[in-house]
């Protein structure tokens, strides 16, 4: 995708925030959001039926910031992907930058991503690690890096080019779209988003896939904060260190074939925008349909007894798809006997 011209010259940074009963946590992001050593154009919220105090601490806000705010109510509930959606069309600067209501900015944050849009004019979007800490800001000893198992080697093959980038996030999301920004001009490719989809997953594959470059910032620049009234997050609770009980439901969830099913799901609706566009190279295509097909042969294995597997088992080893689509041998293992 080629960049305009003043793309680069304006490099107007907006800020897509959404909120929902936030009330106990958004003070805390608006300053951090204040704070920024390179302060945003503008702030457009879009609430979503807010209850509590939320709206209250908005308009307050709006009196006392440095840059504009602009902020919009829906008259229904849209949910957590719509009202995305909706900030996002609303935003007007050249740079959209993606926040939630319960996290803290750190200081640079902003300027970190500026200047990679200016230093890297074929980048599409950009995002960062985080600092994962729970409900009073206290550091929990780990990233969201080191939850997505986003190591040194993958970031390696993350760099590479686009091809590689969507072998990887069609493994699994490694974007949150807390830390992520992205040029106002890939709105046509991205919008709209599917309801059942979740936004960040959305903008960086679709992005990836057409050949759109995404880079990353080897440094956390939030704290992504872990509290139980989540709307949607990294869904591990808010303890230093995850029990074997909590360990085992999510391994226990993650093999029901409504997990498996809803992934493919995720990766059609991918594959048919792309054909609309009609801007995916015929290896992305390939490999969506292998991850697709692979999904759907794991979702039929843990939809019948274990007798049943071994043989579909075998076919999907023997052909690779395992160790290129999946966790190798842990997922043989987790699909003979779990």
């Amino acid at each position: 995708m080629q960049l305009q011209k003043q793309d680069v010259i304006k490099s107007t940074i907006s800020i897509a925030m959404c909120t929902f009963n936030g009330g106990d946590y958004l003070q805390e992001q608006l300053v951090s959001i204040a704070k920024q050593t390179h302060l945003p154009d503008e702030l457009v919220v879009c609430d979503d039926g807010s209850t509590d105090s939320t709206l209250q601490i908005l308009d307050g806000f709006k009196k006392e910031a440095p840059f504009p705010v602009r902020i919009y109510c829906n008259k229904i509930r849209l949910g957590v992907t719509k009202n995305f959606e909706k900030a996002i069309t609303l935003c007007e600067g050249e740079i959209i930058a993606l926040c939630d209501q319960d996290d803290v900015w750190l200081p640079q944050k902003l300027g970190k991503i500026k200047d990679l849009f200016k230093k890297h004019l074929n980048a599409g979007y950009i995002f960062s690690n985080a600092l994962v800490v729970d409900e009073k800001l206290n550091p929990l000893d780990f990233t969201l890096w080191d939850k997505f198992l986003f190591t040194e080697t993958a970031r390696k093959r993350f760099e590479r080019g686009h091809q590689n980038q969507v072998e990887i996030l069609i493994h699994h999301n490694v974007v949150t779209g807390a830390t992520m920004a992205f040029r106002k001009n890939i709105k046509d490719l991205i919008l709209p988003i599917p309801e059942e989809r979740v936004h960040d997953e959305w903008i960086a594959l679709l992005a990836s896939a057409v050949g759109i470059r995404g880079i990353f910032v080897d440094e956390a620049l939030i704290k992504y904060r872990l509290h139980d009234r989540q709307l949607i997050g990294i869904g591990i609770g808010s303890d230093k260190k995850v029990n074997l009980i909590k360990q085992f439901k999510r391994v226990y969830n993650n093999t029901k074939p409504e997990f498996y099913k809803n992934q493919a799901e995720h990766l059609i609706y991918i594959s048919d925008q792309l054909n609309l566009t009609n801007k995916a190279t015929k290896e992305t295509n390939k490999l969506l349909e292998e991850k697709i097909a692979h999904l759907q042969v794991r979702q039929w294995l843990h939809g019948h007894s274990r007798w049943k597997r071994p043989s579909r088992v075998l076919k999907e080893l023997i052909s690779g798809h395992y160790h290129r689509l999946s966790n190798g041998w842990k997922s043989v293992m987790k699909d003979l006997f779990l």
